[in-house]
C-alpha cells in the first residue's frame, strides 16, 4: 500500500501546486522533471535537476540506513533496534539531514515555487488601477507603469468585448526574459495565463505588448467559466476545451497581423488546410500546428459571437453544448461557418502565405524537435559569442536530424560568411531559394539573405532586383517596409552606409548600432529634406522607451518627405503608440486619423490599431 500510495502522493503535491502557485513544471521523485510547457521545445531543467537528484540519493539513503535498523518484535510489530555500526547511523542520519536541507531550500534551488517566493525573487511591485504587476526591482520605474496602464486597458477592452461587468483585480508577473520566466514558473517561451488565480505570466516585450490582452482574455473568460479551473471545459468543468479555451482569447484579442482570423481561415479553405471543428474543438487541437488551430479556434469563435451573440459563447464556455447554446450541433455550424468563409475577400498573396505559415507540423509532428532545437540555440549563443566553428557544429548536428529545415541551411550560410566562404554561402541560399519543397517563407528569407549580401557586396542593381521580387510577394507590412529601406540603399548612395550598417552588417558581424548611428546621423546632415533617417532614428527610440525622443524625431520625419504611403502610414501608427505612451489621448486620436488616411493596409492591423487608440487612456 505505500509504495503504492507514494507515487500517487508525488502525483496529488504537483498538482497542488499547480493549482496553488504560478507554477507550470514539477519536480517529482518518480518521474523527475516534467516542464509543464507543451509549445517549449527547449527543456533544460540543468542544475535544479541534479541537486533535486542529489536530495533523492540522500533520501533513499537515510530509508535504507532506517530499513536496517528495523527489526519484529514477539508480537510482529516493527521496532528500532541498534545493529552496532555508529559509522552508519551517522550517515544515516545525515543523509536525513541533508535530504530536509534540499526540500526546505527547495524555492532557491528552483525545485518549487510559490507566488511569494517569485515576488520576493523578482522583488519590484507597481499598482494599476485593476492590476497589480509583479516585477523585477531593476526594471525602470517609468515602464513599470506604463505596462500597468497598458495592463488596465486592455482589461477594459476584454471585459468590454465579452459583455461583461469589471471582474476585480488581476496580478501580473513581468519577467526580464524567457530564461528568468522558464526558471521561476516554468514557461520559458511560451505565454500563461492561471484564470483561477486571476494571473498571466509574461516577459518584457516592449509596449504595447503584444500578448497581454490575449492573456487577460483568458482571465476575464474564466468570470463565467466553471470551477475548478475557470477555462472551457465538459464535464461540470473537469474535461477542458483547448480549442475553446484558444478560441474566445484570440476572438477578443486578435494579433496586430494583416489578416483577421477569419480571413486567414478563409485561405486555409481555399488550400484545403481547414482542419475540422470537431478536431479543432477537442484535445485534438494539441495535436495540430498551433498557428492553425489558434487562428481557426478564433476565427469560428467569433463568428459564432457574430451569428448567435455574445450570451451563446458564454453559455458555450461555461459549460453548455454547442446545441444548447446555439441550437445547432457542431457538424451544422461547421458546414455554415465554411460556406460562409467562401464569402470573404482575401488578397492572392495572402494564399501562399497561408501556406508557409499554417502548412506545417505540430510539435509531435517534427523530427527530434526537442533536440533539433536545442541544438540551433546552442548554434546561436555561440554564433552571438564569435565561436563560429563551434556554432557550425552545433547547426550541422540539428541539421543531421532534420535535414529539410530550411532555417538550418540559412544559419549555415552565415557561418559560410564569417568564416570567408561567401561562395558556399550564396551556393547554399540558391539552393533554397529555388526548392519548391521549401515553404515561400523560407525561399523568401533567402531571397533577403542574397540580396543582403548583394548590397554588402556592391552589386546593387541584382539587390534591387531581388527586393523588387520580395515586395510583389510579401503581405506584411513591416517586412514590405524593411524591403524598401533597403531598397532605397540600392539606388541612393548617401543612404547606403547606414541602411547596411542597420539592417545587413558587414560580413564578419551582424548589424551595429555602434556603426549605424553615426552614419543615420550623416544622412540626416547630408539629405536635408529626407524623413526617412529621422524615421528609422525614431523607430530606434521606440525601443528603448525614449518617448518624447522618439516624439520629436517623428515630427521632425513627418514634416520632411517620407517616400511612400507605407512610411508616412506607419509614422502616424508609430506617432499613436508614442501619444498613448505619454497619455495623450487627443494626440492618439489625431495620429490615429492620419494613419487612417494614409491609404488601406491589411484589415486586421488597422483594426488593432483602433483597439488599440479606442484604449489607450491619460495618465
Amino acid at each position: 500500500a505505500l509504495a503504492l500510495a507514494a507515487p500517487l502522493l508525488g502525483v496529488a503535491v504537483s498538482v497542488a501546486r499547480f493549482f496553488t502557485s504560478p507554477m507550470i513544471f514539477a519536480f517529482d521523485p518518480f518521474a523527475g522533471f516534467f516542464s509543464g510547457a507543451l509549445y517549449d521545445t527547449i527543456v533544460e531543467p540543468g542544475a535544479p535537476l541534479l541537486t533535486y537528484r542529489a536530495g533523492s540519493v540522500a533520501t533513499l539513503l537515510a530509508l535504507s540506513v532506517l530499513a536496517l535498523h528495523l527489526a519484529r518484535d514477539a508480537g510482529g510489530r516493527l521496532r528500532l533496534a541498534w545493529i552496532g555500526r555508529p559509522g552508519l547511523a551517522a550517515l544515516g542520519v545525515a543523509a536525513a539531514a541533508v535530504s530536509v536541507a534540499v526540500t526546505a531550500c527547495g524555492a532557491r534551488l528552483s525545485h518549487w515555487q510559490t507566488a511569494g517566493t517569485i515576488a520576493d525573487e523578482l522583488g519590484g511591485r507597481t499598482v494599476g488601477q485593476r492590476c497589480d504587476v509583479v516585477h523585477a526591482r531593476a526594471l525602470d520605474a517609468a515602464e513599470a507603469r506604463l505596462f500597468a496602464r497598458d495592463c488596465d486597458a486592455r482589461l477594459a477592452e476584454v471585459e468590454a468585448w465579452m459583455g461583461v461587468a469589471p471582474t476585480g483585480r488581476v496580478t501580473a508577473f513581468l519577467f526580464r526574459d524567457g530564461g528568468e520566466k522558464r526558471r521561476l514558473m516554468g514557461a520559458g517561451d511560451t505565454y500563461i495565463a492561471k484564470p483561477w488565480r486571476r494571473e498571466v505570466y509574461l516577459q518584457r516585450s516592449g509596449y504595447p505588448h503584444p500578448v497581454l490582452a490575449h492573456e487577460l482574455a483568458h482571465v476575464v473568460a474564466g468570470s463565467f467559466a466553471a470551477a475548478p479551473l475557470r477555462v472551457g471545459a465538459s464535464l461540470g468543468g473537469w474535461l477542458p476545451n483547448p480549442g475553446l479555451i484558444e478560441g474566445i482569447a484570440v476572438a477578443a484579442a486578435p494579433d496586430d497581423d494583416e489578416l483577421l482570423p477569419l480571413a486567414w481561415s478563409r485561405a486555409m479553405l481555399d488550400l484545403g488546410l481547414l482542419p475540422p471543428l470537431s478536431r479543432v474543438f477537442a484535445l485534438g487541437f494539441l495535436g495540430d500546428n498551433s498557428s492553425r488551430a489558434y487562428t481557426v479556434a478564433g476565427a469560428f469563435v467569433g463568428w459564432v459571437r457574430a451569428r448567435f451573440g455574445m450570451e451563446a459563447v458564454r453559455r458555450w464556455y461555461g459549460g453548455a453544448t454547442l446545441l444548447e447554446a446555439t441550437g445547432a450541433t457542431l457538424p451544422d455550424l461547421d458546414r455554415r461557418f465554411r460556406a460562409e468563409l467562401g464569402a470573404v475577400e482575401i488578397p492572392e498573396r495572402s494564399r501562399a502565405i497561408a501556406r508557409a505559415r499554417f502548412d506545417r507540423p505540430s510539435v509531435f509532428g517534427r523530427r527530434c524537435p526537442h533536440v533539433v532545437d536545442a541544438r540551433r540555440r546552442e548554434g546561436d549563443r555561440l554564433l552571438g559569442q564569435g565561436d563560429v566553428v563551434g556554432a557550425e557544429a552545433a547547426y550541422r548536428a540539428a541539421r543531421a536530424l532534420d535535414p529539410h529545415e530550411p532555417a538550418l541551411a540559412l544559419a549555415l550560410s552565415t557561418c559560410d560568411t564569417r568564416e570567408g566562404r561567401d561562395g558556399d554561402a550564396r551556393t547554399s541560399l540558391e539552393r533554397v531559394a529555388h526548392d519548391d519543397r521549401a515553404s515561400r517563407s523560407a525561399r523568401d528569407r533567402a531571397e533577403g539573405e542574397l540580396a543582403d549580401r548583394d548590397l554588402r557586396d556592391g552589386r546593387y542593381a541584382e539587390a534591387e532586383a531581388r527586393l523588387a521580387a520580395l515586395d510583389a510577394r510579401l503581405l506584411d507590412e513591416d517586412a514590405r517596409r524593411t524591403v524598401d529601406v533597403k531598397r532605397r540603399a540600392a539606388v541612393d548612395a548617401v543612404a547606403r552606409p547606414a541602411v547596411v550598417a542597420l539592417l545587413v552588417g558587414a560580413a564578419e558581424r551582424g548589424p551595429s548600432d555602434a556603426v549605424a548611428l553615426p552614419a543615420l546621423y550623416d544622412w540626416v546632415a547630408a539629405a536635408p529634406g529626407d524623413g526617412l533617417p529621422l524615421y528609422l532614428l525614431a523607430r530606434r527610440a521606440i525601443g528603448q522607451q525614449a518617448w518624447e525622443v522618439a516624439d520629436d524625431l517623428l515630427a521632425r520625419a513627418t514634416a520632411r518627405r517620407l517616400d511612400g504611403e507605407r512610411f508616412a502610414r506607419e509614422a502616424a501608427r508609430l506617432g499613436a503608440t508614442v501619444a498613448c505612451a505619454r497619455g495623450d489621448r487627443a494626440r492618439a486620436d489625431e495620429r490615429l486619423r492620419a494613419y487612417l488616411a494614409a491609404g488601406a493596409t491589411g484589415e486586421g492591423r488597422r483594426a488593432w490599431v483602433e483597439r488599440f487608440v479606442a484604449g489607450c487612456a491619460p495618465r
